[in-house]
């Protein structure tokens, strides 16, 4: 009787809960996580809360680890004097990843959000009368806007947002656009969809779980979002390393400490159960073992990830945005070992405390310039194209062409037309109506 329990527990566990409700914990930030723990201790009788783990459950061949340690040493600074709001974390990101008149757009736009997120045409127009700047320009900045954290704020309509936290967490997949704007109403049809985008029953359920797994507003949990405080999932504590200025820590203050109860095999043991009673029982030890190794995988790939992102990026936070370097999934995904959708899930709303304030672990991540620049972000450009703009004689403004040499001259190659693109993203007008007679 315990050699075939054990087996089937080991099979059911590694090829269920060990993979969706593992990835499922990963997704969290920390406060959803609080909320999915005690919900699970209130609900699965395999849980326990306490103060430490004891490490010998004799488990036998259910496979789980202890994710917490002692609790570390915490310096003065792991208590924050400071909360910042949702909408002040916003305008952090606006501060960094805006400039000039669009930062004034994106600011307007996400102080004009209704209660879930969203912005009507109507309101846009308002703030293109209001700040004398054309439409298009207004939807350009808007279509950034809702890159920000939280996903998909400033979207004009559900289906818009749902595609973009979906792209967020999951990845382009056209399949799943065209399902999320053409056949939302038949989520629940899993053979009529199969068969319309030629499916297997993998695929399909893989798409379905994902989209059912999304918020359903930008500013869900956050709804009165000026006063609704965020805590980081990560602090930053300055060390005396030059070359590493920053220690990682997760934040767990306040995550309850979970174990299986020591008499779960007796339970599963007893002779009289019914079959759907073992069911029932299998299926909460499930869900139990896999919160706790998601848990502790959260922990540690959270960890590593912001390890190597605060290492590979200690410029940024030091000194600025100017300061980003190209960074995309794949290439962390080569340097931590971790697949690139487990990197956009673990990074999906979750805040770390940097020197200027709490900002999104996406704010790392930067696209290079172009194939020519080499590794060198587009905001480095952007900076250095200001920069030389604030600086040239405005009698004989430089041309696109003379910054691109200019540029050359510091070692960075970037096209003209790439030059003209980053100008009119700052709203810098050409040399002809710079110039000044």
């Amino acid at each position: 009787m315990k050699q075939g329990l054990s087996l089937k527990l080991q099979n059911k566990l590694k090829l269920t809960l060990s993979l969706k409700q593992q990835l499922n914990i990963i997704t969290l930030p920390k406060s959803e996580l609080i909320q999915e723990i005690n919900r699970e201790l209130e609900e699965n009788p395999f849980l326990e809360e306490i103060s430490h783990i004891q490490p010998d459950l004799n488990l036998e061949k259910v496979e789980f680890g202890s994710y917490y340690e002692e609790d570390e040493e915490k310096d003065p600074f792991y208590k924050l004097t400071y909360k910042p709001s949702l909408y002040d974390i916003l305008q952090t990101q606006i501060d960094i990843e805006f400039d000039g008149l669009e930062k004034e757009i994106a600011t307007q736009i996400v102080e004009n959000v209704d209660e879930k997120g969203y912005i009507s045409q109507d309101t846009l127009k308002e703030i293109s009368q209001r700040l004398s700047v054309d439409l298009n320009t207004i939807e350009r900045v808007r279509k950034k806007v809702m890159s920000l954290e939280p996903t998909g704020i400033g979207s004009l309509n559900f289906k818009e947002f749902l595609y973009q936290e979906y792209k967020d967490r999951y990845g382009k997949d056209k399949i799943a656009q065209e399902i999320i704007e053409n056949d939302l109403e038949k989520i629940n049809d899993k053979e009529y969809l199969k068969q319309k985008y030629e499916m297997t029953d993998y695929e399909v359920e893989e798409i379905l779980e994902n989209i059912k797994s999304l918020r359903p507003y930008p500013l869900y949990g956050y709804e009165d979002f000026e006063i609704t405080y965020v805590e980081p999932d990560i602090f930053l504590h300055f060390t005396n390393d030059p070359e590493k200025p920053f220690k990682v820590q997760v934040n767990d203050e306040g995550i309850p400490k979970i174990n299986l109860v020591s008499q779960y095999k007796k339970v599963l043991n007893q002779k009289n159960l019914s079959e759907e009673a073992k069911k029932f029982l299998y299926e909460k030890l499930q869900k139990a073992v896999g919160l706790i190794n998601g848990i502790e995988q959260r922990r540690e790939n959270l960890k590593k990830l912001a390890e190597f992102l605060v290492d590979y990026q200690k410029d940024f936070i030091l000194n600025g945005k100017e300061y980003l370097k190209p960074l995309t999934l794949k290439d962390v995904s080569r340097q931590v070992g971790l697949h690139e959708s487990t990197i956009s899930r673990l990074v999906n709303s979750k805040y770390i405390q940097a020197p200027f304030g709490v900002i999104p672990l996406k704010l790392f991540f930067s696209n290079k310039a172009s194939k020519e620049s080499g590794n060198i972000s587009s905001d480095r450009v952007k900076y250095l194209i200001r920069d030389l703009i604030e600086k040239e004689d405005p009698t004989k403004p430089y041309s696109d062409n003379e910054i691109v040499e200019l540029l050359k001259n510091q070692g960075i190659k970037v096209a003209r037309r790439t030059v003209t693109k980053y100008r009119e993203e700052m709203n810098i007008p050409d040399s002809r109506k710079r110039k000044k007679i």
